[in-house]
């Protein structure tokens, strides 16, 4: 049987992805040496009313940028270049592109040199005023040369972000399609992980339904059943009364299977309110501290209960630990928050990341770009934080 040593189709599709989008980030910047210094005498000539030239190389401009950069202008009509941002962008592809042709000749210089000297024999030989340097060939082509490509990599990715930060100061709607396919990518994962992660609620409801509050009421409808068979006023009663207590067993657990559900409190008095029953329920002493003066989302508030709850109930499994402590607070400008979430236990530590319970609160607060870290070494202590932001 022939064994498959290929990569995974995913991994080999986002590796070449990422070498496509390499090449064409080194090309863009390569390219910005020729259209720069175009630029730059176009706006010169802009400025004495010779306007033609400036709008065929900003268009020249433009089609480099958006084929190899993949910058794409929502708004192409708002986007020529006037003669001062002309030559300001210009004078920067410039400066971009000679750094990028220099590091692209060390690469050709470093690959095809010690390629020659690996193949007519010899070692190869860095010569400094202060000391000379003998390398192999071969070590020089296997990491110096990668090395180098990196160099070339890192400069393209480094001169196209600064590009495009002063692109969008002056034409906010422009974006890198780059950006966008990881952006869609990263949504399309998070909703395939809350679908998941649904399901799995689905399930632990079917569960509790099932083995609880279903039992209960078999339980229940068989003793009202003897009560009505019962011939004995004083055994009927008894039954009776043991119906009505097993009863308000039932409504304690349906309300408890709600409660796992989306308690109420969180809506009516907010996330302080929801932790606060979490901790007086819990029988390990909790800790609350919560700094926040103001309602949050409600997805917001609904995360980080469930991501404190399940933390919480972790810790009374697994953890052995004596106390928790809980602490909510918000960080960042009005338009651009982030509710912080820290669980601590003090117990044993070498809680599992990757168990089911912390998987699906991960997605459930991905899907708000969110994320979720925890941090368990044996012997504890235990954190689990999660970062939720919200506008």
């Amino acid at each position: 049987m022939d064994r498959d040593d290929s990569l995974p189709s995913p991994l080999r599709q986002e590796a070449g992805r990422l070498l496509r989008r390499a090449v064409r980030s080194v090309v863009a910047v390569l390219l910005g040496l020729a259209t720069g210094p175009l630029l730059m005498l176009a706006a010169l000539l802009a400025l004495i009313r010779i306007r033609r030239p400036l709008a065929a190389v900003d268009r020249w401009d433009a089609r480099r940028l958006e084929r190899f950069a993949r910058f794409v202008h929502q708004d192409p009509d708002g986007a020529a270049l006037g003669p001062g941002r002309a030559l300001l962008h210009g004078a920067g592809s410039t400066v971009l592109g000679l750094v990028m042709a220099n590091l692209l000749q060390q690469l050709i210089v470093v690959t095809l040199g010690s390629l020659g000297q690996l193949l007519f024999g010899g070692e190869v030989v860095f010569v400094f005023e202060m000391w000379v340097v003998t390398q192999s060939a071969l070590l020089v082509l296997l990491i110096y040369g990668p090395a180098t490509f990196l160099a070339c990599v890192g400069w393209a990715e480094v001169a196209l972000w600064l590009q495009a930060r002063l692109l969008r100061r002056w034409f906010p709607t422009m974006l890198r399609a780059d950006a966008l396919e990881t952006r869609i990518t990263r949504l399309v994962t998070t909703r395939r992980g809350v679908v998941v992660a649904i399901d799995d609620e689905r399930r632990r409801i079917e569960r509790d339904l099932h083995d609880g509050v279903q039992q209960n009421v078999v339980s229940l409808s068989v003793l009202i059943a003897r009560a009505r068979r019962s011939k004995d006023p004083e055994r009927t009663a008894a039954l009776l009364d043991q119906a009505h207590r097993q009863s308000q067993s039932l409504i304690d657990e349906v309300r408890q299977v709600a409660w796992r559900i989306h308690p109420t409190a969180l809506d009516e008095r907010g996330l302080a309110s929801a932790l606060a029953e979490v901790a007086e329920t819990c029988p390990v002493p909790v800790q609350l501290d919560v700094q926040l003066e103001e309602r949050l989302p409600g997805p917001v508030e609904s995360a980080a209960y469930f991501v404190a709850r399940e933390a919480v109930t972790n810790v009374v499994k697994h953890a052995r630990a004596e106390s928790i402590r809980i602490a909510l607070w918000r960080t960042g400008a009005p338009r651009r928050r982030t509710l912080h979430l820290s669980v601590i236990d003090d117990g044993i530590g070498g809680a599992d990341s990757e168990g089911g319970g912390l998987q699906g609160l991960a997605r459930r607060v991905a899907a708000l770009d969110g994320s979720v870290d925890v941090h368990s070494p044996p012997g504890g202590p235990t954190t689990i934080t999660a970062e939720l932001p919200y506008a």
